[in-house]
């Protein structure tokens, strides 16, 4: 009896992870699966640095300037993340990217515009008003992005 419960549960899960592997497989789309990477690593660096700036002491002293740092060579790294088809898939984005490209691009020029101030603006060493109220630029850019070209 042990061991026919033993061959059920391998069997079992055996059985899930092949089609779990296969439901991976029918979803996946190179392009959605680099662009979501991208973001991952924005959101990561948006998290920590939300933190260094709420902490402020000596834990984070220098960590400020990473993570502006690692948001601005992300967004670098998106080059053409939205061809054209590559909507196809699991994905949050919009028709709207497609539908409206020169839109698109642009919003996408003033989240790295953004992220790209907050950066130079940490390297002069501005006032944590500054920091602050860079931070909130980027955040307000992201966010209107997704408010515009993101599916919910």
């Amino acid at each position: 009896m042990k061991k026919l419960t033993t061959a059920l549960c391998l069997a079992g899960a055996l059985g899930a992870a092949a089609i779990s592997t296969a439901a991976i497989a029918d979803e996946t789309n190179p392009d959605i699966i680099h662009r979501q990477g991208i973001y991952k690593i924005v959101g990561g660096h948006m998290t920590a640095l939300r933190s260094a700036l709420l902490l402020q002491n000596d834990k984070t002293a220098g960590q400020l300037e990473y993570h502006a740092q690692g948001i601005v060579e992300a967004f670098k790294r998106m080059g053409d993340a939205y061809p054209a088809d590559s909507q196809r898939g699991i994905t949050k984005a919009s028709s709207a990217i497609w539908e409206n490209p020169d839109e698109f691009r642009q919003a996408g020029q003033n989240a790295f515009g953004a992220a790209t101030n907050m950066l130079e603006v940490i390297q002069m060493d501005g006032s944590r008003r500054e920091i602050m109220a860079s931070f909130r630029d980027l955040g307000g850019s992201c966010k209107a992005c997704h408010d515009d070209f993101r599916e919910r």
